[in-house]
């Protein structure tokens, strides 16, 4: 979603973080810059006018002036105001209440039902009894669509009844609270465009809910329009937050800044693709530093930590303090990789890896699915001892695998580097075999992957 912004903002960050003077002149110069890449994102004017007055004020003070890195501090100063303007520090859900109410309200096509089933999903792995409704008296498909969607997560879906929102929500609160339900997630209706007939129907909704949450769900593709969207919801429904869909797109990611900043309603989760399992919470303070190219560490431990098999790592780091690393290791390693949305998906997440978007939306990840097809098309024993693979066997497994003998003699030659580095592992040169690993398979060694 920030890709452009970042990809301009980080390099002028990179750039005041080298000098070792910025005098006012520089600053202004900066600034401009600063602002027209804002504007290019579709951050609102008067957005960007307010976040580039404030950094000049906070930059011609003394702090600045005597630091002995100035171009750092402002740097500093830049990553604090985005934050801010993000929505500060991180907020989460307040399910504190049996049963707690989220609602959900915004403009058809923003992708409401899909949004509660993904919501569903974190909220139950946190051992929560969550359950799903929709109170959208005119479209019974919205209704059966997330009756649908609350099968693929494996949570109720209440059945609110009535021939109103109102009495359907009042209804299915009282399911929720005989069912003994944690959180239930109320899908309200939409409208092609904000109405006074939508505006009192969702107040109406919102008062016999009592909703702890108040969630409006934006399509990021309409760019400033989201602004006037939430505006209009929130002064009917006094919103507690907004959660941005559709963020996988060649969008420019404004609204979540002029959003954020000009009605104060925090981005607390992003949709990040069609998939049920796409879908992220929204941190300030870390999207901030991941506009300004310093990466998003803790993003990637959380990334590993719910994409790999610990199970699998385990066995497989016991494999390699022994010094023993086979094809299907080899084959395993790949797996945790796509898991974790590629390599491109963590690069991203890297500090100091500044990549072009461009030369990251081409990163293909493809060879490493050819890599797997052919250590799959193999036997176990042909996995554990590779030379036995001659001529033959490599034809029969460049068929099974789709693929071609000088691709499979490529794939071998890659891994049996990477063996040997593996069992050099056990001494006391760990780190600079990790590190020399790391060049070789990052670097253009690996097919698909750019060179850097």
């Amino acid at each position: 979603m920030f890709d452009r912004l970042s990809e301009k903002l980080g390099g002028i960050a990179n750039r005041l973080r080298g000098a070792a003077r910025v005098s006012e002149a520089d600053l202004d110069a900066t600034l401009r810059e600063m602002r027209m890449a804002l504007l290019e994102a579709d951050v609102a004017l008067p957005v960007a006018r307010h976040l580039m007055s404030q950094l000049r004020e906070q930059a011609l003070g003394a702090e600045v002036a005597k630091s002995l890195n100035p171009g750092q501090v402002i740097v500093k100063i830049l990553n604090d105001l985005l934050a801010d303007i993000l929505g500060g520090q991180r907020r989460d859900l307040d399910i504190s209440r049996i049963p707690s109410v989220i609602l959900l309200c915004g403009l058809q096509g923003a992708g409401k039902p899909t949004t509660a089933g993904k919501l569903a999903r974190p909220l139950s792995s946190q051992a929560k009894k969550v359950a799903l409704t929709s109170v959208d008296a005119t479209r019974p498909a919205a209704r059966e669509q997330l009756q649908i969607l609350a099968g693929q997560v494996d949570v109720p879906y209440l059945t609110g009844e009535g021939n109103s929102a109102a009495k359907m929500a009042a209804s299915a609160l009282k399911q929720a609270r005989t069912g003994g339900h944690h959180v239930l997630i109320l899908d309200t209706a939409g409208r092609q465009v904000v109405d006074d007939l939508l505006m009192a129907e969702i107040r109406e909704v919102g008062d016999v809910a009592n909703a702890t949450e108040r969630l409006l769900v934006l399509d990021s593709m309409t760019g400033q329009t989201a602004l006037t969207i939430a505006e209009q919801f929130h002064a009917s429904l006094d919103l507690s937050g907004c959660i941005l869909t559709k963020t996988d797109a060649d969008v420019r990611g404004g609204a979540a800044l002029s959003v954020a900043h000009s009605t104060g309603v925090p981005v607390r989760y992003v949709g990040t693709g069609e998939k049920i399992d796409a879908f992220e919470l929204f941190d300030p303070v870390r999207m901030a530093g991941r506009i300004l190219g310093q990466g998003d560490i803790v993003g990637l431990v959380e990334k590993v930590q719910a994409s790999v098999d610990h199970e699998q790592a385990e066995k497989t780091a016991r494999r390699l303090k022994k010094g023993q690393f086979d094809l299907m290791d080899f084959a395993e390693q790949l797996t945790q990789m796509q898991n974790m949305g590629g390599m491109s998906s963590m690069l991203k997440m890297l500090p100091g890896v500044n990549i072009p978007s461009e030369a990251l939306s081409q990163m293909d990840d493809r060879p490493m699915k050819r890599m797997q097809a052919m250590v799959y098309s193999m036997t176990a024993k042909e996995r554990q001892r590779p030379t036995l693979l001659n001529g033959s066997r490599k034809r029969r497994i460049a068929t099974g695998s789709g693929t071609t003998v000088p691709e499979l003699n490529r794939m071998l030659k890659q891994f049996t580097q990477m063996q040997k580095m593996m069992k050099k592992m056990k001494g006391g040169k760990g780190k600079r075999m990790m590190a020399q690993m790391m060049g070789k398979f990052g670097g253009g060694g690996m097919p698909g992957m750019p060179k850097m």
